[in-house]
């Protein structure tokens, strides 16, 4: 009974926030948990940046009419919402007219036509752009100033629009800041000329686009700006309704705790779910309700027939609906994929590669991908064939031994686009490299099991509650790029008459030793067969797992260790029944 696990150093009783801080690589601890101001960068530091002020601010004395393109993602809606806000604020008259993408697609195309006709003379895009040199060409070609916020590391290639990213700015050093850190940056400089501190007023949505972007938590700057938008959540001091609406309908599953992991894996899912499967309208009215609109709508809901309600709680229900039906194509989509990888051994591969069939959902394959991933525990491309290429998503293992997927593909040499983070994002590959990637994943090193990376090791009669305690009271800190540390816990004894199975969709193993409650959870696939597993190997029983110390508030703040995984046999220690 073992595990296959990496020791990452000594953890020691009392000093167990600054040892695991240490290990992973950050020694200004007081910093990293009390970042301030003075961590920023100066929005001067951006090229470009004081040529967008000019021409922006020409165009509100000019009162022309604005175009704003919303990327589609969090990241997108959030910088839209962010600078389309402070522009009314500086000037409430001024037109802007905003262009929400049909499907899940980025960038200037689906728009250029339009815009080049329409009676607007200034173009704000945030958040994506900068490649688009094509587009924007014909869109300056056609009399209009157009500026870009964005921070994908994508060459201009001399685009003629104003382009402000960090990426391509020498003097910033933070390459970690998102589409909406972008905006903010701006909305600071605006401040400065005029006169007035509105940029702040807005880190609410600063954080949440930060989040749903999975920005480096690791950054200084970055960590600032989203534990700032999140004290402004926390202390119901923000000013943006949709965002209230949101967290406060998510509270119950986020412990009713505002963390970048409850923002993370709560709230910004809700509206992805919403941007991938949503009717076009409402996709229209997120964007709206999450510019603060009044507006009231109509809503079919269960048992009440039509309803009036605020735009923000009728987003709310598209999303939740959304979201719903998001997890069940999500699901059923990775049960397909998964007959044809077992059916043809591709399981055996250190790397899945799967083909995307037209039965599986093109706007989620990053959430299928993911899935996958989990399911065969090592990372997955899931691409679809376009004529001579293939693309789709990658999605990595933190478990596996490749720590930077995205590196990983970059490193073969054989893909033309790998875009995002570590270990989420698209990808593109030239399908006569298909066969020279699985001749490469074929005599590569077998995955026979996951590594945990672990940050330290106890005995079962080692471990007390003050441990799981001084570590959880520091749930608050991890998130994104700062991941929350696991440990090993070895040879904790259990009778099986103490080991409950729980939940309608019995999804739930619990059992306590020592006062500490042990929890293996699902999102919803039953442990009925894991639970059964456990029982027929007698009376006694002794574990070993790996998992996540935190406080169970709903039962009385006692401790637990949230379980990864684990492993288990037969114990020749007795165990009395239900006393652990």
């Amino acid at each position: 009974m073992s595990f296959k696990y990496e020791v990452l150093g000594q953890v020691r009783f009392g000093n167990e926030l600054e040892d695991i801080l240490k290990l992973k690589g950050i020694t200004d601890i007081n910093s990293f948990l009390n970042p301030t101001v003075e961590n920023t960068e100066s929005e001067l530091l951006f090229n470009n940046i004081e040529k967008a002020r000019d021409t922006l601010v020409e165009h509100i004395e000019k009162n022309s009419v604005i175009d704003l393109v919303v990327d589609c993602d969090v990241d997108g809606n959030t910088s839209g919402a962010n600078i389309y806000q402070y522009i009314k604020r500086i000037k409430p008259s001024i037109e802007i007219r905003y262009f929400i993408h049909k499907g899940k697609s980025h960038g200037l195309d689906e728009f250029v036509e339009e815009i080049c006709l329409d009676n607007s003379q200034l173009v704000i895009v945030p958040d994506a752009g900068t490649g688009d040199v094509d587009e924007c060409a014909k869109i300056v070609g056609s009399g209009k100033d157009i500026i870009i916020l964005d921070h994908h590391s994508i060459s201009d290639k001399g685009n003629p629009a104003i382009v402000v990213n960090n990426q391509l700015s020498e003097k910033v050093t933070d390459k970690a800041m998102t589409g909406v850190g972008i905006t903010y940056k701006f909305t600071k400089l605006l401040d400065r000329y005029y006169g007035v501190n509105y940029a702040d007023d807005y880190l609410d949505l600063v954080a949440l686009g930060m989040i749903g972007d999975r920005a480096d938590t690791m950054n200084l700057q970055t960590r600032y700006l989203i534990l700032e938008g999140l004290n402004q959540i926390r202390e119901k001091t923000n000013k943006n309704k949709l965002i209230r609406t949101l967290v406060d309908a998510q509270m119950y599953s986020m412990d009713y705790k505002i963390t970048i992991n409850g923002i993370g894996f709560y709230v910004c899912p809700l509206i992805n779910s919403l941007i991938r499967l949503g009717e076009f309208e409402d996709k229209r009215y997120m964007f709206e309700a999450l510019i603060n609109s009044d507006r009231v709508l109509e809503r079919k809901v269960r048992g009440k027939g039509i309803v009036e309600m605020t735009i923000q709680e009728y987003v709310l229900k598209a999303c939740e609906s959304s979201n719903r039906k998001q997890k069940k194509m999500t699901e059923e989509s990775a049960s397909i994929l998964s007959e044809e990888i077992e059916k043809f051994g591709m399981d055996k591969l250190p790397i899945l590669v799967c083909n995307a069939r037209d039965d599986v959902d093109s706007n989620s394959t990053g959430l299928i991908a993911n899935r996958l991933a989990d399911r065969y525990q090592r990372p997955c491309l899931l691409m679809r064939r376009k004529g001579d290429v293939c693309k789709g998503s990658g999605r990595g293992y933190e478990k596996c031994e490749i720590r930077d997927f995205n590196q990983w593909c970059k490193d073969t040499g054989l893909f033309t686009k790998v875009d995002g983070h570590p270990g989420a994002f698209g990808c593109e590959i030239p399908f006569d490299n298909t066969n020279k990637l699985f001749q490469m994943l074929s005599t590569m090193k077998k995955i026979d099991e996951p590594t945990y990376y672990v940050y330290n090791v106890y005995d079962a009669s080692q471990l007390h509650d003050q441990i799981i305690k001084n570590v959880a009271k520091y749930d608050h800190i991890w998130g994104s790029t700062v991941t929350e540390p696991i440990f090993l816990i070895k040879n904790i004894p259990c009778n099986k008459y103490n080991i409950n199975l729980i939940g309608s969709k019995q999804n739930k193993i619990e059992f306590t030793y020592h006062n500490i409650k042990f929890t293996k959870q699902t999102k919803g696939s039953s442990l009925a067969k894991l639970y059964k597993e456990i029982l027929s190997v007698g009376d006694n029983v002794k574990f070993d797992i790996v998992g996540r110390f935190s406080i169970d508030t709903r039962n009385g703040k006692c401790p637990q260790v949230i379980i990864d995984d684990m492993v288990f046999e037969k114990s020749d220690q007795p165990q009395g029944f239900a006393f652990g």
